[in-house]
């Protein structure tokens, strides 16, 4: 039951209206101080701006100030020069590891020279490494931060493009070549001749003619149709023969070295002129410590599959060649007469047929 009178209602009308007052009054206030603030907004995001540049610089700074080795002012070049020269190029994240000591490579691309770099070599080599540091120093260049080398002249690229590493999408329903194969094709499609184009390994994941048909296509339309600067690790050697090919397409072969011996593969992480001969793929996976008897079979049917040297194909394209002339030379031998019906010919040849074959 409630109990009500005259004073009760007053009373309750009074907080109610005074209740009103106050929260008039504080949206007044909070308009009020609203208002104050947004006519410094202009003036707080000039500040915000300025100190985000400044973070950033300070960061670059701090950055080529404490690098183990010293930072270098690029200097840069218009686009239509067509030169990207990095000497001593290191990879910024690397070589501040601890324990590590980065050994510095040259990357010297020039339009209608070596605009287009093919890098073989064995696996762990380096290649890798070689082809983002380029693309880091040259991200690094024209974001205005000095960047890890001795000297550096790069003309300003529009876009810089990157296919590496390996991976599929289960949500997308998308296999691992497939990926690689978009990633390609948003490549092919965006790229200009001022654009610099990485690509680490591409046709792996179907079988090894048609990855290498599509690794030669596709290099071949990037140096010939796009005319872009690209980097391109490898391990399909026959890659190689593009330098020749397409002569003064500007394609330079260059490979990592690697010293063999009886004690293993030792990786020397310079990039040298040149293709390489092979990927020692064999030494990087005894190092992996498979068991020996896996290495031997692995041998043994790579010896079966892979091409003969040069030198021995054509020692046997002799020995076929002198086989030929004396089975001719003994097919003239055999007592044939001219207008012979075929039975009569095919009796000769049977009669003669252990002759002709030893």
């Amino acid at each position: 039951m409630k109990f009500v009178n005259k004073a009760l209602k007053a009373a309750a009308q009074r907080l109610q209206q005074l209740s009103a007052d106050y929260e008039r009054r504080q949206a007044e206030l909070l308009a009020q101080v609203v208002g104050v603030a947004a006519s410094f907004v202009g003036v707080w995001r000039l500040v915000s701006a300025t100190l985000a540049e400044l973070d950033l610089l300070a960061a670059f700074g701090e950055v080529a100030a404490a690098a183990p080795a010293s930072y270098v002012r690029p200097t840069m070049l218009p686009s239509e020069e067509g030169e990207i020269s990095l000497r001593g190029c290191r990879h910024p994240c690397l070589e501040v590891q601890e324990g590590v000591d980065f050994i510095p490579n040259d990357c010297l691309m020039r339009t209608g020279q070596s605009w287009f770099h093919i890098i073989t070599g064995p696996n762990m080599g380096g290649k890798s490494t070689f082809i983002r540091q380029v693309g880091l120093a040259v991200l690094m260049a024209q974001i205005g931060s000095f960047v890890p080398a001795d000297s550096a002249r790069i003309s300003v690229r529009d876009a810089i493009f990157a296919r590496v590493g390996a991976g599929d999408c289960q949500q997308r329903g998308l296999s691992t070549f497939m990926a690689e194969m978009l990633e390609t094709a948003a490549i092919l499609k965006g790229a200009t001749s001022s654009s610099l184009v990485i690509i680490d390994e591409l046709g792996r994941g179907t079988s090894t003619w048609e990855g290498m048909g599509l690794a030669w296509a596709i290099s071949e339309h990037l140096c010939t149709q796009v005319g872009c600067a690209t980097l391109f690790a490898t391990h399909f050697h026959d890659l190689a023969a593009l330098q020749s090919a397409l002569p003064g397409a500007g394609v330079a072969n260059l490979h990592v070295k690697a010293a063999e011996s009886d004690s293993g593969l030792t990786m020397l992480y310079q990039v040298h002129e040149g293709a390489s001969a092979q990927s020692y793929g064999l030494a990087v996976a005894r190092f992996a410590r498979l068991p020996p008897e896996v290495i031997e079979a692995a041998a043994a049917r790579l010896a079966e599959l892979e091409p003969a040297p040069a030198g021995a194909a054509a020692t046997e394209q002799g020995g076929e060649e002198q086989q030929a002339r004396e089975l001719l030379a003994k097919f003239a031998q055999l007592p044939l007469e001219q207008g012979m019906q075929p039975e009569q010919l095919a009796a000769v040849l049977q009669q003669h047929a252990i002759e002709l074959c030893q």
